[in-house]
């Protein structure tokens, strides 16, 4: 290994340092929901993982405002902590909202 090999391998860009700063999206729900479905959840097949977003669809309020991508980590939704939560309970409190929903995000 060469001493610059080395040196990048020892001190990684400061960039890799930040912790991920999580972004609030707020969508409005309208007739075509919110229009992303998720995956993941407490007890899931694949163990105890956080709620991702699987897909944007292209109708809904997510394709419409952009922001929202597939692997995101919904953290909270209006406030509500989805940590921990099942794949059934995070399902049940997405439907649930009406109007102006606020998404905590991390991409």
């Amino acid at each position: 290994m060469s001493l610059s090999q080395s040196m990048t391998s020892e001190h990684p860009s400061e960039e890799a340092d930040r912790s991920p700063v999580p972004k609030i999206i707020l969508l409005e729900k309208g007739a075509d929901g919110l229009g992303f479905s998720i995956v993941g959840g407490y007890g899931s097949p694949h163990g105890d993982l956080p709620i991702y977003v699987k897909t944007v669809f292209s109708k809904g309020a997510a394709a419409v405002d952009g922001r929202l991508k597939r692997g995101d980590q919904i953290l909270a939704v209006n406030d509500e902590s989805l940590e921990g939560v099942t794949h059934e309970e995070a399902v049940a409190i997405l439907k649930r909202q009406k109007g102006n929903v606020t998404l905590t995000v991390l991409s």
